[in-house]
């Protein structure tokens, strides 16, 4: 079954699949072949990547955002998606429509051959395919857990905005920032932008820059903020202000970062002209799905995607800004090949009950590894843990929802695949729980 036997995009996601035997393959040769018959690289417009380990997606947003507004053709491409497969291709904000997924896919499945493409892979051909399709002015790509071997890396971008290094798919990409930073430094070209969120940044990145001659800045060194009430002010290297913004997302540190790099590359770049106005219309109404995502007030629930220990770090720091009278809960769920104890001992002290969620995927803990997990971190910070359910993520959503109290607070979190799931199940069900 292959090409327009296909009907429909769950169709089309099942056989993408079953067309690799391993889910990851660092070969770029494979994908470079299937590019080349797809005749694309010279079609594409102005070109920006985003990679790093956390924050990618909240940059990608920041500036399709800022795009939109200034009335400048985007295509904006993340992964992995929450509900929707089409969440992953957007072109000016709107997901990919079926009719053109179905269309691109039938394009790489034809250019492919006998080639066996990794999901990834394929899905990102794909995304080429539509944005060429679309003929934009400017494309934002979220590089996936690599850098050096991953696919966006077969494309030369004209500014690459590099977030952060930390300790993530450590069997795949090291276990040091040092490993972890040189293979996401492989996405560097010769006078190429780089924007670089990490104060700490790790040699390994400082030491490609040098050898391509990117012309990369520092947070921190030739950029920074400075925070004022719900407003950054952005400074240079002497610390004179450049502009003043209103803080997106729920703020904190790492959205400050993530702010104030999207500002830095809009303002150093050179294609393009964005007025503070703009700035201030797309920071301020910028949103994204489970980026400690506010899903309710009251009680207050909070869907946060944190999946390493950075993340779930940032989102213990974000629960003690909230003011919370009554429980806390949590329904965590984590796949196997995460460091789940260190990331769980950042937040094990704010948390008062647990429910351990099994996550629908072969690389998922079952429920009682968590819960071995969860024991650890919390002997590690002296700290107890209440586990009072274990299961199915939806069915312990359904029970908890049944009872929470408007003082109380619940977390979820520890995978895409568990808020994904989630909010799918409040999709289909089309009701809140309050």
């Amino acid at each position: 079954m292959i090409g327009k036997q296909i009907a429909t995009v769950e169709t089309w996601v099942e056989h993408i699949q079953s067309l690799h035997p391993q889910e990851m393959e660092f070969d770029l040769s494979r994908p470079r072949k299937v590019l080349d018959r797809l005749k694309l690289t010279d079609k594409l417009p102005f070109l920006i990547t985003v990679a790093g380990t956390n924050g990618k997606g909240s940059c990608v947003e920041l500036l399709t955002q800022v795009f939109q507004y200034a009335d400048i053709s985007v295509g904006s491409y993340t992964s992995p998606h929450l509900v929707r497969f089409n969440e992953r291709i957007r072109v000016n904000g709107v997901e990919v429509s079926d009719e053109a997924l179905l269309l691109a896919f039938d394009c790489v499945e034809r250019a492919r051959g006998s080639e066996p493409l990794t999901f990834f892979e394929f899905t990102s051909l794909a995304a080429f395919v539509v944005f060429v399709d679309a003929d934009l002015d400017v494309l934002v790509l979220e590089a996936g857990l690599g850098g050096r071997l991953d696919v966006m890396n077969l494309l030369n971008a004209d500014v690459l905005l590099l977030t952060n290094i930390a300790l993530d798919h450590t069997k795949l990409l090291g276990n040091t920032r040092e490993k972890i930073g040189g293979e996401k430094a492989g996405l560097m070209r010769t006078d190429q932008l780089v924007i670089c969120g990490d104060r700490d940044v790790p040699r390994s990145v400082l030491e490609r820059a040098e050898i391509v001659c990117a012309r990369m800045l520092l947070l921190g060194r030739d950029f920074d903020y400075v925070e004022k009430n719900d407003r950054f002010l952005l400074t240079n290297a002497t610390g004179e202000y450049r502009g003043s913004y209103t803080t997106p997302f729920t703020g904190g540190a790492e959205q400050l970062t993530n702010a104030t790099c999207v500002a830095t590359l809009l303002n150093v770049q050179q294609r393009f002209h964005v007025s503070d106005h703009v700035f201030e219309k797309a920071f301020s109404h910028a949103t994204i799905l489970g980026r400690k995502q506010v899903y309710s007030e009251s009680p207050q629930i909070i869907l946060d995607v944190a999946h390493n220990e950075d993340s779930v770090r940032s989102l213990a720091n974000f629960i003690q800004t909230l003011k919370v009278t009554g429980t806390v809960y949590a329904i965590f769920g984590m796949l196997a090949d995460k460091s789940v104890s260190p990331a769980l001992e950042h937040i094990v002290k704010y948390v008062d009950k647990w429910m351990i969620a099994e996550l629908d995927s072969p690389r998922a803990f079952a429920a009682g590894g968590l819960t071995e997990c969860l024991d650890r971190a919390t002997k590690a910070q002296n700290a107890s843990a209440d586990v009072i359910g274990e299961g199915n993520g939806r069915e312990l959503w359904s029970e908890l929802t049944k009872y929470l109290k408007d003082d109380d607070l619940l977390i979820v979190f520890g995978s895409f695949l568990l808020v994904g799931d989630i909010l799918a199940y409040q999709s289909v069900t089309e009701q809140t729980p309050f």
